[in-house]
C-alpha cells in the first residue's frame, strides 16, 4: 500500500498493533517469511557497521575462530542432535 504522506500518517495513528497482527496471521506462510526477512533487514539498517562486521565474520578463513556444530547449538540455546532425548 502506497499512501500519500498525510494519509499514511492518519492511517498509522488509527491502526492498532492488534489489527496488524491479525492481518499478518492471514498471510500465507511464504509471504510471512518474506515479511520477516524484510523486518530483519530493516532492523539491521539501524545498526551502524553491522553489515560490514557480519561480512567480515562470514569471510573469516581462520579455522581457530570457527565454532563446531555443538558450540553453535550451545550458543543458540538449541538442543544438540547428539544429546539423548
Amino acid at each position: 500500500m502506497c499512501l500519500a504522506p498525510n494519509l499514511r500518517e492518519a492511517y498509522l495513528q488509527h491502526v492498532s498493533i492488534e489489527a496488524i497482527r491479525n492481518e499478518l496471521r492471514a498471510l500465507p506462510s511464504a509471504e510471512r517469511r518474506k515479511l520477516m526477512a524484510f523486518m530483519v533487514a530493516l532492523e539491521d539498517e539501524g545498526r551502524e557497521g553491522y553489515a560490514a562486521k557480519l561480512a567480515k565474520r562470514i569471510d573469516d578463513r581462520s579455522p581457530e575462530r570457527w565454532l563446531t556444530p555443538e558450540q553453535c547449538e550451545r550458543e543458540l540455546g538449541l538442543p544438540s542432535e547428539r544429546d539423548p532425548k
